[in-house]
């Protein structure tokens, strides 16, 4: 998107949360989600003969000839890096299908610098890793990256037959009564998210790490994207929707069977489900990867680009599984040598769960230095506004 004022390109900037012009510095502020603007939603079955398509802006699909992996730049963009395997990717001239546009986007509201010091402060507490790794400053470069997200809503109607217990007393006196009951159960799914990467669809770091709302997204708009790279789906709708009624939303299925007959348990249950009012919404979602390098071997790091919430591989210190169980094993021996008494013995044992307290202790306080810290950079954000 160009500059209004000087002809400029404008680019995404996370701690303005706005579009910023790097020649003239003019500023042009965006929507946030508690602002309430509204976000399209579109119906499956038009979905599936074909939706909007437009970007809003020229796009080209890259892939990474190390890793094969398909991202979309924009077209004045010439070369950035990969953020799955770091391979620096020079784009090409070559227009591409982008296939559906976004309905919905998130945009990225925490920077590099903020997402690098929490990994550094959390990785402290991670004991059984190597000290130059837990103290040490591993990590590489943090690439933003927006990941494909569809988010369904439907109405969900379900015939079943099977078995319920309700279930009284407690203890010795608990007692379940049984009882065999066919009957009809509606549902209304509000939303469920399927990712729409392949590369992260069973990635439990990625996925356990993502987690959105449909309250934070804002609408798709092309100048929110600006500057920054985006992973193509290569899971379609119809093979997302796929999933999500015969995997994702089996329990919430099942257990509205439960809840429409008021039981506590059921067993031997058999159902058969229809979908109405199918809509769906396709998000992006910001997060950042990168890899920490020790030793011959690449760990890898997410963590989300708006909560700050995060994972990482991390290796595992050989010397400490070792060294640890010695170390009580030779204060054991010393005093069963030395004849130092029983009390010597019981501080042996109370030294690890002292050890379990203080680390414990530790813990909550970083933690809430955090949430402090958190709770003023809010205050101060709103107070600039």
């Amino acid at each position: 998107m160009k500059c209004s004022s000087c002809g400029g390109t404008l680019r995404y900037d996370i701690a303005s949360y706005g579009l910023v012009c790097d020649f003239c510095g003019t500023v042009k502020r965006l929507h946030r989600p508690e602002e309430g603007a509204a976000i399209g939603e579109f119906d499956f079955a038009t979905a599936l003969r074909g939706s909007n398509t437009n970007w809003g802006i020229t796009r080209r699909l890259v892939t990474c000839k190390s890793c094969g992996a398909q991202m979309l730049y924009d077209s004045d963009q010439m070369s950035g890096m990969c953020p799955y395997c770091g391979s620096a990717v020079v784009l090409t001239a070559e227009d591409a299908d982008c296939g559906v546009a976004p309905t919905a986007i998130i945009p990225f509201t925490l920077t590099k610098e903020q997402i690098a010091e929490k990994f550094y402060r959390w990785n402290k507490f991670a004991f059984w890793s190597p000290e130059k790794f837990r103290r040490g400053k591993i990590l590489s470069d943090l690439v933003p990256l927006y990941i494909p997200y569809w988010t369904f809503e439907a109405d969900a109607v379900t015939a079943y037959s099977g078995r319920f217990g309700r279930t009284t007393g407690s203890g010795d006196n608990e007692r379940t009564t049984w009882y065999q009951k066919t009957g009809i159960a509606e549902k209304h799914i509000s939303e469920f998210n399927v990712c729409g990467s392949r590369k992260f669809f069973n990635d439990k770091m990625l996925n356990s790490t993502v987690s959105f709302k449909s309250r934070e997204c804002l609408p798709y708009t092309p100048e929110t994207l600006s500057g920054m790279a985006a992973e193509i789906y290569t899971l379609g709708i119809d093979e997302a929707w796929n999933y999500a009624k015969t995997v994702g939303l089996k329990k919430e299925i099942m257990e509205s069977t439960r809840e429409n007959e008021h039981a506590d348990c059921y067993t031997n249950l058999y159902y058969s489900t229809e979908f109405y009012n199918v809509k769906f919404k396709y998000v992006l979602v910001p997060v950042y990867l990168a890899g920490c390098k020790y030793g011959s071997k690449i760990y890898n790091v997410v963590a989300s680009g708006t909560n700050g919430r995060g994972k990482c591989d991390r290796p595992i210190s050989i010397a400490k599984f070792i060294i640890t169980p010695l170390l009580f094993l030779a204060y054991f021996l010393i005093g069963s040598f030395l004849n130092l008494g029983f009390w010597y013995f019981q501080i042996g044992m109370l030294i690890p769960f002292l050890a379990i307290a203080l680390y414990a202790i530790m813990f909550f306080v970083a933690f809430g230095k955090q949430r402090e810290q958190e709770a003023r950079e809010r205050e101060q954000y709103y107070s600039e506004k």
